[in-house]
């Protein structure tokens, strides 16, 4: 294969680049036209698609609205690029998917049943109006795909920004759609991707939104808060430059994706560039150019090896806007391996351990070859001049990594802390032979119980326990003895009471069993199956069995804690006076 690439302003530049093309080219081969339109006029954009349809009748088209160009190793601005991928033994398709008149995921499901028809499909570019669709379901159902198989592309953007943006496929043109180019044969695509920001600070739950895009609360506070507390930044700051420099990072599935806001609403709400959704971690991040400029260099140098000879971008635009006068030294990596074409999108699509994702901040590179060997081309073209980042540490690089480290260490001193905390309550508040609840806690729950049946009238009900002759069991066969007994009589109450009882140990042989809302009836019902149980399961080393007394007690109108516990140690006693091995219901 081989790739050409031009940039023109308006339809006479078209002209004469259409001519170079057929001067340039050598090749007979199959041709995919992709083009990154420097305008969102869509009558603009629906000449240039008719101009290239003229020219080459039999050709595949796709492409975007963007806001600025990439071709080979520097930007464009102001200008369309377009690229012409003539394939030698590949076969390219294209399919156009209405969102105005479908769902995306209903969409996704018609392109799964089409691709996966597609014999030895390589790879899917996605263009996409995202300012206007929620791509997510799309992807969702592309990952039933195979594994191998490359996903990438990018959204629709636009010099004025807003929603006002376009994709196009062939004749297709849509404000609110997704374009897919699937390419299948003999050509190997190999995808990348690389942020550069950095999180920073601590990890924050997000705890409340609205739609997907919307972020309420972060550890329950107004999401807004975040970034006046640790930035000081004002509400009117939302949407300016500076921000640009502070995106959210969360962590999906195994990545780490970029969220920017957007705007920030009255309430503290911030509007999100992407999807985010409840109970995901996110943290802070800083943006250092030098950082960002290394990772794509880095990333290049990965690329050699697999020796592309054409290379698609889509870079989102708040990564031009932040680099500014050091775009260039990005893009020119790539352009020193093989030709480039590219546009500045609002969001990038990348698939990554067989999930794809909808991105923000990224630059996503596909390399394509058609070619079997490996190893650096012959004809590569020279880096010289390109300034590589040294690797010397930046100030803010520094100050970013002691703040980190400095995080982490006192994140680390919380979890252990919070461990020994959990520890000392654990300890405070359970009996230590039967891990049952201890006195004092057991008292402490009685004491809510009674105050909640006086203020909101909701009933519970108790069963008080003896075992009997248990003093019996300690003189004859020793006090280790009757700790066994203990451990699996409180085993029994553990096992046999429902999930929401208070389950303590009174003192010596005696346990309380607290049940909220329960009635007397059931909990007599209760007390009988524990009865029973004990005398069943529970035995001294003799193979006696051991048995107990039970006393249930329901709480009344008006009952306080001084009342009610009265009541249960009456109930214990009538049981005990009955002739044991009984219950009684007061």
């Amino acid at each position: 294969m081989k790739q050409y690439v031009y940039d023109f302003y308006g339809e006479n530049e078209l002209e004469e680049v259409i001519d170079r093309f057929r001067q340039e080219r050598r090749e007979k081969a199959g041709l995919f036209i992709t083009l990154y339109h420097e305008s969102n006029d869509l009558e603009k954009v629906k000449e240039s698609i008719q101009t290239l349809r003229k020219a080459f009748p039999q050709s595949a088209i796709a492409g975007m609205s963007a806001s600025g160009s990439i071709k080979d190793g520097r930007m464009v601005l102001g200008k369309s690029v377009v690229a012409f991928l003539s394939f030698e033994d590949t076969e390219v398709s294209v399919h156009c998917y209405d969102i105005s008149s479908m769902t995306s995921g209903e969409a996704g499901e018609r392109a799964l049943e089409s691709f996966s028809g597609i014999r030895n499909l390589a790879g899917v570019e996605v263009f996409t109006t995202l300012s206007t669709v929620n791509v997510d379901d799309f992807l969702t159902e592309l990952d039933h795909l195979p594994p191998e198989t490359a996903i990438f592309g990018g959204g629709a953007d636009a010099y004025t920004g807003g929603d006002d943006t376009c994709v196009f496929g062939n004749d297709f043109i849509s404000r609110k759609a997704i374009v897919a180019v699937c390419f299948a044969g003999k050509v190997k695509i190999r995808v990348s991707q690389n942020l550069g920001w950095q999180p920073l600070g601590q990890v924050m739950t997000i705890t409340a939104i609205d739609g997907d895009k919307v972020i309420r609360e972060l550890d329950g506070r107004p999401a807004f808060q975040v970034y006046e507390k640790y930035l000081k930044m004002k509400k009117s700051d939302f949407g300016g430059q500076q921000l640009i420099s502070f995106p959210l990072i969360l962590m999906r599935k195994g990545r780490m994706l970029a969220r920017l806001p957007a705007a920030c609403r009255d309430d503290g709400s911030l509007i999100m560039s992407a999807s985010c959704f409840e109970g995901e971690k996110v943290r802070l991040a800083y943006g250092d150019p030098n950082e960002i400029i290394a990772r794509c260099q880095e990333n290049t140098k990965q690329l050699r090896t697999f020796a592309p000879e054409g290379i698609l971008i889509f870079s989102c635009i708040t990564r031009r806007l932040f680099l500014k006068e050091d775009t260039n030294q990005v893009l020119a990596p790539y352009g020193a391996l093989a030709p480039v074409c590219g546009g500045y999108s609002h969001g990038e699509i990348s698939r990554s351990g067989g999930r794809t994702s909808a991105l923000n901040m990224t630059l996503v590179a596909a390399a394509f070859r058609e070619k079997e060997e490996n190893g650096m081309r012959q004809e590569e073209k020279s880096s010289e001049g390109i300034v590589f980042h040294t690797e010397t540490m930046t100030t803010i690089q520094r100050l970013a990594s002691f703040i980190a480290r400095s995080t982490e260490e006192l994140e680390q001193a919380n979890r252990r802390l919070e461990e020994v905390n959990r520890k000392l309550v654990y300890v405070a508040t359970h009996d230590g032979l039967t891990g049952l609840l201890n006195r004092g806690r057991v008292e402490s729950i009685l004491h809510e119980l009674t105050d909640d049946r006086q203020k909101n009238h909701h009933v519970f009900t108790a069963i008080m326990v003896d075992l009997d002759n248990f003093k019996g069991i300690n003189d004859e066969f020793g006090h280790g003895e009757g700790d066994r007994v203990l451990q699996e009589v409180a085993d029994v109450f553990s096992k046999k009471s429902p999930p929401n009882a208070y389950i303590g140990r009174w003192g010596g042989d005696e346990f309380v069993i607290l049940l909220p809302r329960m009635e007397e009836e059931e909990a007599a019902a209760l007390a009988e199956t524990l009865r029973k149980t004990i005398e069943e399961t529970v035995s001294c080393p003799d193979r006696s069995p051991v048995s107990a007394s039970l006393g249930v007690t329901q709480a009344r109108e008006g009952e306080t804690f001084e009342s009610f516990y009265h009541k249960m140690d009456s109930a214990l006693y009538q049981a005990k006076f009955r002739g044991k091995n009984t219950i009684f219901l007061m």
